[in-house]
């Protein structure tokens, strides 16, 4: 292969510039020019929250009732688990 051989406008690929010999790799390289970068794409512009008083804070009989909703819930599934277990094991004895 030789440079004169390559048509002007094609592309030399990195993998083509490495086989060619010393010599040729020399002229290829200063063939391609300056790299050229991507333009790099427009930022969003950030727009500023809405301005907050005061965080809302549920009432403290609203925490209650969930806190308590949720360790009854844990109460019951612990409680049908150990019964499932103990049928289980009455069955296998």
């Amino acid at each position: 292969m030789n440079i004169h051989q390559l048509a002007p406008d094609e592309p030399l690929s990195p993998e083509l510039v490495l086989v060619f010999p010393p010599e040729l790799r020399a002229q290829a390289l200063a063939r391609l020019g300056p790299p050229v970068w991507p333009r790099p794409r427009p930022q969003a512009v950030d727009v500023p929250a809405a301005v907050v008083d005061e965080p809302y804070r549920p009432p403290v009989s609203v925490l209650l009732v969930a806190r308590v909703g949720q360790l009854a819930l844990i109460f019951i599934v612990v409680t049908i688990l150990v019964l499932a277990m103990s049928i289980v094991a009455n069955a296998m004895r």
